[in-house]
């Protein structure tokens, strides 16, 4: 009887340090799995729009469009609370940035039948590049001015 629970007592030792190694072995397997994943990740086009005062401009056109033979990416969106617009792209790419803000004044001057409206548009425009490339956020700061 000592003899048997000598034996089980030694087995189930040994069983109970199988499993932890087994266990390291696993989560050291699977470490080293998820670690060799080359997969890049997109790349991010940040583009900040400023007006000439350095102040962020919210709610400007922004326009990403390529400018190489072959290349038809364009994408198109508005800056945040904080003059920021964000785009992400599989491959990297090279584009073009374009910034807007069109400003419109109504005036009515005159009395019926004699009404004349005038509608002013006040445009501010700014251009750059952006060269965005995996597993990076690439910025590009654009200032608009007054469109020529």
């Amino acid at each position: 009887l000592i003899i048997m629970l000598f034996l089980t007592a030694f087995i189930f030792n040994h069983m109970k340090r199988v499993f932890q190694v087994s266990l390291i072995l696993v989560s050291v397997c699977a470490v080293l799995f998820a670690s060799c994943d080359n997969t890049p990740d997109p790349g991010v086009a940040e583009v900040k729009v400023y007006d000439e005062n350095n102040v962020a401009q919210s709610g400007i056109k922004v326009t990403m469009f390529c400018t190489e033979p072959g290349c038809v990416v364009t994408r198109q969106g508005r800056t945040n609370s904080v003059g920021v617009y964000t785009q992400e792209f599989e491959l990297p790419v090279v584009l073009r940035v374009r910034a807007v803000r069109y400003d419109t004044t109504t005036t009515t001057t005159g009395l019926p039948p004699n009404v004349i409206t005038r509608i002013t548009v006040d445009s501010l425009c700014g251009e750059g590049f952006v060269q965005v490339e995996n597993d990076e956020i690439t910025s590009e700061t654009i200032t608009i001015l007054e469109c020529n």
